[in-house]
């Protein structure tokens, strides 16, 4: 895809520029909504130690996830019982399970 401004004149960007409106209002960029929307990723700096971040890639690739993929499903576990006691869904304890049977497969062959 071609830059359209570089076919732009001094005077051309002068005059675009000059239309611009500039405010303290806070912007939000539209979120598409529906059943084939995306959900928006935020991205998050989080400070580890070099042995945590290890632990944490070793991890996630047991389970067959990203590193984003793996400390999300722990933040989203984490608030999905936060302050209300209640155990996980029936459905997410089997999933849970199954991975885990899974992820210890290698283990048990070599033993």
């Amino acid at each position: 895809m071609t830059d359209p401004f570089m076919d732009m004149s001094p005077a051309e960007i002068a005059a675009m520029t000059e239309r611009l409106v500039f405010t303290d209002e806070p912007f939000e960029v539209p979120i598409e909504t529906g059943p084939n929307a995306a959900p928006v990723m935020i991205p998050r700096s989080v400070k580890i130690t070099r042995e945590l971040d290890k632990a944490c890639k070793n991890r996630a690739a047991n389970l067959g996830m990203s590193q984003s993929e793996y400390i999300r499903s722990l933040i989203e576990r984490d608030i999905a019982t936060a302050g209300t006691g209640e155990p996980r869904p029936p459905w997410v304890r089997e999933l849970l399970a199954v991975i885990a049977h899974h992820e210890n497969d290698d283990h048990r062959k070599a033993s």
